[in-house]
């Protein structure tokens, strides 16, 4: 489970900012249910204010532990300081994997990996691994191993030990691995897969299917069943989906060019959401509630927060420019980006003192006043 991440000098963040997922005893129990952390926050803030940089961070972390090694050795490291900086970008992550806690902790520039250290907490806090540049500065025992890598300066500890087979970072590879985002190096990525690479998916996962289905049967688009079919193009096989709309006992197929633009949303998505809810992974969503009705929306929150549906302890973390779901999530679950002077800045509600936020009452109403920041100056 992904507890915290944190960044500093990374794009508008020139302080830094930290995301935690945890939760303390003054949470309440319905919110907490006796976990301590949370499987969903929500990022709220006006436009430019950051809320897509500050989920940058952690998409370019679960990128960089598991694919950098992929890239050309005279490759950037693609990562962006504060204007001009020419600081390192700095970045720390904790996380835990069954009963270890892992600290991975980065400072890079565009054309060097300055720092890379991982820490484990069984019963205590011990460094296992550091790298200096592209030498292995320490190692203990259990890990030395490691020691006969040939490091690059584009690519991770982590992800260089998959690629030469070394088994002593599985479990940091894997808890990368699990998570996805649909944020990138120039931001949102509305489309990050092909219409045919997600009909092939579901073609051959057949409850991958079956819940995109069942889903979106649920939000009452009329739609009574979904199919994938073929055809050929130039010699290669081409899947595309079928929606097919009952009316007086009578399926209608309606191809997907004349579905709507929220039946495409979900349609495309919802095989991501599965997907993570399956491996326990952390998915991570920019402007989730894009061409889907409010109403949608807490139905797709529920997918985490449901214990019965969640049960691998998947989490989400996305950002949102509906209001509501401030009411829905409650501050310990809402974070707000603000920026002052270009400089962003971001806080968890639950940091405001006093009774401005209180668990009895909406958030909305405060939030909409500009009582608690995170709206535009207009």
């Amino acid at each position: 489970m992904l507890l915290e991440f944190s960044m500093r000098n990374f794009y508008s963040f020139k302080e830094g900012a930290t995301v935690s997922f945890r939760l303390d005893a003054n949470c309440p129990q319905y919110i907490s249910h006796g976990l301590p952390y949370t499987p969903v926050l929500c990022i709220k803030g006006a436009n430019a204010s950051g809320k897509t940089n500050l989920l940058k961070a952690i998409a370019f972390l679960l990128h960089f532990c598991t694919r950098s090694f992929a890239s050309e050795p005279d490759d950037s490291n693609f990562v962006a300081p504060y204007f001009d900086s020419e600081d390192p970008c700095e970045f720390s992550v904790t996380f835990q994997v069954d009963a270890a806690c892992y600290e991975y902790e980065l400072e890079l520039t565009n054309d060097a990996i300055v720092r890379e250290t991982i820490y484990r907490t069984k019963t205590k806090k011990t460094k296992i691994i550091e790298r200096n540049g592209n030498t292995i500065a320490y190692v203990t025992k259990e890990f030395a191993g490691l020691s006969k890598m040939n490091l690059r300066n584009n690519a991770s500890l982590v992800s260089t030990a998959r690629q030469y087979a070394f088994e002593e970072l599985s479990d940091v590879y894997g808890f990368f691995a699990k998570g996805y985002s649909n944020v990138g190096y120039l931001g949102l990525r509305e489309n990050p897969l092909q219409l045919n690479t997600i009909c092939k998916i579901l073609r051959d996962h057949d409850d991958v299917l079956d819940f995109t289905k069942t889903f979106i049967a649920d939000c009452d688009t009329g739609i009574h069943d979904i199919k994938i079919l073929e055809r050929e193009d130039e010699g290669k096989k081409v899947y595309f989906p079928v929606f097919y709309h009952k009316k007086d006992e009578t399926l209608h197929p309606v191809i997907a060019i004349s579905e709507s633009s929220g039946t495409k949303t979900l349609f495309r998505s919802l095989g991501l959401y599965k997907g993570v809810l399956d491996v326990g992974g952390v998915l991570v969503l920019d402007e989730f509630d894009i061409n889907l009705h409010p109403h949608i929306l807490p139905k797709l929150i529920n997918l985490f927060l449901d214990a019965e549906i969640n049960t691998r302890g998947a989490q989400l973390i996305f950002s949102t420019h509906n209001t509501e779901i401030m009411d829905l999530l409650g501050r310990y679950r809402t974070y707000l980006v603000n920026k002052d002077d270009n400089e962003s800045y971001t806080y968890r509600l639950d940091e405001i003192s006093g009774n401005l936020i209180r668990n009895d009452r909406p958030i909305s109403p405060t939030y909409n006043e500009g009582k608690i920041g995170g709206v535009p100056k207009l």
